[in-house]
This record gives C-alpha cells, sequence and structure tokens, in this order.
C-alpha cells in the first residue's frame, strides 16, 4: 500500500490542479474537463460546458471559474487576469477600444488593465487587437463562433467562492441547500436572491424589495435586486430589461404580457429598429402609438420639437446603438411586463427560480425565465421545445434578423446560421453573403473542403457550406432568392420555387426552378449542374475569373457569385459598365 502511494505521489506534478485553491478540504479534485481533447459535447459532462474545435469550454459567454465551472455571472472584482481562448471566433460589436499593430500579450494587458474590459479578439495578422464590454452571451446576434478565420476569442475567468453558512450571496452553488437564507435559491449557478426579494448589505439577508424600483440611490448595491442598476441616481431595471408585475427584472417578455406602463432612461436613446417616428406629437400621444403598436417595445421621446421614435427592440437585444445618459434632451421608455410563476401546466417563458421549474427537458431557467436551449424553438400547438431545423421555424417566435443555431436533420449537428427575418415574409436561412467592404475581406477562392464545410464570417461574407445546404434541403420543399446590389445602387433580385441540392458519391449537384423576379433568370437546371473548385476541377471551369460553382460539361454557367475576385461576380442582365457590389443567396422552407 506504502508502494500505491508513492506511486501516486509521483504522478503528482503531471496532474494539474489549477482553479482547485478554494475548494472545500477533501473534496478537492484534480481538474478533469477544461480544455481537455473531445468530439461531442457529452464529453465535456459537466453543466455549461462545450466541444469548441475539439477542446472542452465553458459555453461562449460563460466564465470559467476558480472552481472549475462555468457560470454566467462574476462580480467586477472577481473578474480574473487569465482568459479561455475560442479559435476562429470573434464578437463583432460592443467595442471599447480597437487599437492595430500589438502583439497578443499587449492586448491582452490592455483588457485585464480595464475594468469594463469582459473580452477581447486578436488576430496575428496585423496584430488588431479589439476589446469589448460584453460577453458572446450578452450579445448573441454580433457573435461569430468558428467562422472568424484568423481571429481568436479570449473571454476573462472568474474568481468564484463556493457559498458559506456566513458568506453565501452571489457565489457559487449546486443547489438551493447551498443557499442558506430562506428567500434565495440557486439560480444559474449562484446564491441569488428570489424573485421580489433583494439582498441587504448591513443584514446580510434577502430582504422584501417591493420598494426598490425608483428608490434614490448612489450605487448598483443600493439596488440589490437581480438585473438591477443605480440610472441617473434612480433605481430601474438593467438597461434593456423590462420590469415586471412580480417586481423583478427580466430580459424577455411574451407579446401577450407586455403591460402599458414604462421605465423611464433619462438623457438616453436606442438609435436602430425604427418602425415609427413622428414630430409633433405630445408624449401622451407617443406614448399612445407605442400602447397600441404590439411590435413596439420601446420608444424615444424628445421634449424639444416633440420627437417621437418607436422601436421593436430593446437596449438589451442592440447595445451597439444603445446611447445610455449621453442622448442630452432624449428619454427612453421602456415596456413592462406581466409575468406569471411557470406550472406544469404552463412554463414557457414564465417565471422561474431554477431548472426545475421548467418542465421540459430541453429547457432551462435563463436569466429567471424558461426558455427552451439554444439550437430548440417553442411550439405553440405542441407547448414543447422543438429542434430548430431552419429559419422558418422561428418566425412564429417572434425572431428578429441575426445570428441563431439550427440543427441539421440528419444527425442533430448544430449549427450557425444567418436568419433574415424582414425580405419577402421573412423566414430565410441565408447560405452565401458577399459585399465590397474592405475591412471585412473574406477571400472565396477555396478547396474543395472548405466549400463542403463552409467558411467566413456569419454575420459578414460567409458561404454556409454545401455540407448544411444539402442536409437542410434534404427535407422538405424549398425556395431559392438571390439578392443582388450593383455599383450604379440598383437593387435586383431572382427567387425560385424549388431548391435543392443532391449529394452523390461527394458531388453535389444543384436543382432550381420556377424563376420570378427582375435580376434576369441565373441559375434554373436540373441536376446538370456540378459544383466545381479550383481543386476539384473536372470540367476545367474554374480559373483566374471564374469561381467556385456549379458547372455544366460546357462551362456555360450564366451566374458566378464565388468569384476570385468581387469584381468578376456575375449574373446575367446586368446593364453595361454595371457589375455587383453586393450578393445574398437565401433558401426558406414551405
Amino acid at each position: 500500500m506504502l508502494r500505491f502511494f508513492i506511486f501516486l505521489l509521483s504522478l503528482a506534478p503531471f496532474v494539474s490542479m489549477e482553479g482547485t485553491e478554494s475548494c472545500k478540504d477533501a473534496e478537492c479534485q484534480p481538474k478533469t474537463w477544461h480544455k481537455v481533447g473531445c468530439s461531442t459535447d457529452d464529453d465535456c459532462d459537466q453543466p455549461y460546458t462545450t466541444c469548441y474545435k475539439r477542446a472542452c469550454r465553458c459555453h461562449p459567454g460563460y466564465y470559467y471559474t476558480t472552481q472549475d465551472t462555468c457560470t454566467d455571472t462574476c462580480n467586477p472584482a472577481d473578474m480574473q487576469d487569465s482568459f479561455t481562448e475560442y479559435p476562429d471566433s470573434a464578437l463583432r460589436a460592443n467595442l471599447i477600444g480597437s487599437p492595430d499593430k500589438l502583439t497578443v500579450e499587449a492586448c491582452k494587458r490592455r483588457c485585464q488593465t480595464n475594468k469594463r474590459c469582459l473580452t477581447f479578439d486578436f488576430k496575428a495578422s496585423g496584430g488588431l487587437c479589439r476589446l469589448h464590454n460584453v460577453t458572446a452571451r450578452h450579445s448573441p446576434s454580433q457573435w461569430s463562433p468558428k467562422t472568424s478565420k484568423g481571429w481568436t476569442h479570449y473571454q476573462r475567468s472568474c474568481n468564484s467562492i463556493f457559498a458559506s453558512r456566513d458568506n453565501w450571496h452571489n457565489l457559487l452553488c449546486n443547489s438551493k441547500i447551498d443557499c442558506t437564507d430562506i428567500n434565495s435559491d440557486c439560480l444559474s449557478g449562484r446564491c441569488l436572491c428570489r424573485p421580489r426579494f433583494m439582498f441587504n448589505q448591513a443584514k446580510k439577508e434577502c430582504v422584501f424589495a417591493s420598494d426598490w424600483r425608483n428608490k434614490n440611490c448612489s450605487t448598483d448595491d443600493h439596488c440589490d435586486v437581480h438585473h438591477s442598476t443605480c440610472f441617473k441616481r434612480k433605481c430601474r431595471c438593467e438597461d434593456g430589461y423590462f420590469y415586471t408585475t412580480h417586481d423583478t427584472c427580466t430580459s424577455t417578455c411574451s407579446p401577450g404580457d407586455l403591460q402599458d406602463s414604462f421605465t423611464e432612461y433619462p438623457d438616453s436613446a436606442l438609435r436602430a429598429n425604427l418602425i415609427g417616428s413622428w414630430d409633433g406629437l405630445t408624449l401622451e400621444a407617443c406614448k399612445d402609438r407605442c400602447q397600441t403598436d404590439k411590435r413596439c417595445l420601446t420608444f424615444d421621446f424628445k421634449a424639444d420639437g416633440s420627437l417621437c421614435r418607436h422601436h421593436r427592440a430593446t437596449a438589451h437585444e442592440a447595445p451597439s446603438d444603445w446611447a445610455p445618459k449621453t442622448s442630452k434632451g432624449w428619454t427612453h421608455y421602456q415596456k413592462s411586463c406581466k409575468s406569471t410563476f411557470a406550472s406544469h401546466d404552463n412554463w414557457y417563458n414564465l417565471l422561474c427560480n431554477s431548472r426545475v421549474d421548467c418542465h421540459h427537458p430541453h429547457s432551462d431557467c435563463l436569466s429567471g425565465r424558461c426558455l427552451c436551449h439554444s439550437g430548440f424553438h417553442f411550439n405553440e400547438a405542441k407547448k414543447e421545445c422543438v429542434a430548430t431545423r431552419s429559419c422558418a421555424d422561428l418566425l412564429a417566435t417572434g425572431a428578429k434578423t441575426g445570428v441563431y443555431i439550427v440543427q441539421l436533420p440528419e444527425n442533430n449537428r448544430p449549427v450557425s446560421v444567418w436568419c433574415d427575418m424582414d425580405t419577402a415574409g421573412g423566414g430565410w436561412t441565408v447560405i452565401q453573403r458577399r459585399h465590397h467592404i474592405p475591412d471585412e475581406y473574406v477571400d472565396f477562392h477555396r478547396n474543395w473542403t472548405e466549400y463542403v464545410n463552409g467558411f467566413g464570417n456569419i454575420s459578414g461574407d460567409f458561404w454556409l457550406g454545401l455540407h448544411a445546404t444539402r442536409a437542410l434541403t434534404k427535407f422538405g420543399d424549398w425556395r431559392l432568392r438571390v439578392d443582388l446590389l450593383t455599383n450604379s445602387w440598383r437593387h435586383i433580385w431572382a427567387e425560385y420555387s424549388s431548391f435543392t441540392v443532391l449529394n452523390r458519391d461527394e458531388i453535389y449537384s444543384l436543382a432550381v426552378w420556377g424563376y420570378s423576379g427582375d435580376a434576369g433568370d441565373g441559375m434554373t437546371t436540373i441536376f446538370a449542374d456540378v459544383f466545381h473548385t479550383y481543386d476539384r476541377n473536372h470540367y476545367g471551369c474554374v480559373s483566374v475569373t471564374k469561381g467556385a460553382w456549379w458547372y455544366s460539361r460546357g462551362c456555360n454557367a450564366r451566374a458566378n457569385l464565388n468569384s476570385p475576385t468581387k469584381r468578376s461576380m456575375t449574373w446575367p442582365d446586368l446593364l453595361e459598365n454595371e457589375y455587383l457590389k453586393f450578393s445574398e443567396m437565401k433558401m426558406k422552407i414551405e
């Protein structure tokens, strides 16, 4: 036995104990999952973890903690100087700094010394450094995972202490038992006060919080309700969060639960997502118009000129367009929300304390509400979370244009897609986008493997991938739409009533018919055209001007949107001296 013990000690230098310093005495265990190699999420069997580029990491936007766990919240004082890396990924908004020609260490130091910096992106080519005051979880529509070639996303770690009897608020927990106050619960892995209660710093306990809203304050500690803040010396919900009839703050609200009351944010305004703009109105008239428009979530009003601006988004949904405390004379108004607590028969988007309150296996208690997991959406008829197969599935949920997760039908593999919810009725899954923006250049002169798997930045220029496109169009009837913009700013379009990609023996052929539009028919074919790249060029069609595309034996493709140079992008019926500045191909299931 002694020899065995000595043998174990000899292995100790090779066992990483990083992040276990603050675990509980005999419960300390070596790390077994963080950055360990993996092939599926099942290999990283911890809450809020994922297999990301073949290594186990926290879900993007979650902090890796010194307790070897993942959490979605971290006190500013607990931010660590260490980071989790997410290769080929970047956040495209909420910049607080963008220096160039830095080393990765210099970029990292700038983030470490800036208390507002939660994440940063770095690209070695050019030494590009981008500092952010949000995480991927805070700004999912701006998150470009695994598609931002050359970029690496870095998220800070969190010094997290496990809750004890005497010190528990906002500390780590496994269950409600770890949170000793009778009015507390384990929410998203941390001990927090239950809805309608707030933490009293002096008493070190949760107290009834019915008088917290609009209370005078000087710091956020005076408004210690989850997702509350001291805004212009008054306690209010954090920017973009709905105040609820349960006296709490939530990031989501069902359209049927929106109330006619509002929370005011002085000297603040939202600069995009307009659904109405009027001048010469009174404040009450502006408010009445928002109350009667189901799309209206927020509005801005300026007394000087009686300016009224209605929005279909909140500051939480559009943080890069939010101008808080700096829009002099403007006041931002956000609707309140009628909130009901989740029950066994009625739970979706209703209040919850923990995952136990959300009864569907693909749901969880997220930001205090029962919601479906990423890659699932709520089916109103079935009253359950079902796999999202296309952007059209999200139309009924009120989803807005942006990045979402869909699951491929054949193997349920999650794929990030861009959903266009505005063009021609919405519900379009974009499969290609390309435009003339020098800073967003994506090379489309790619090999066969890259065109099969996809490449680019899902929020910018990209190719979804032949494999994913085939997997989606294999089931159901799909339409195709191509939107184009010329150098003379002429917008033209082509739509096809039937679209599918067939894969036989790794040969991706195209079937498209049923043309309508004003761009000219550039794609009608029935399995005659086969996809080619420069390294798989059976017919010899791909050249210095003709890029990867579907070609027949005569190389007479009428369109080519993947040409090696953007000026070589082609489509029939362009005017003389006209060329394409923008192309976007998208598909929609019937």
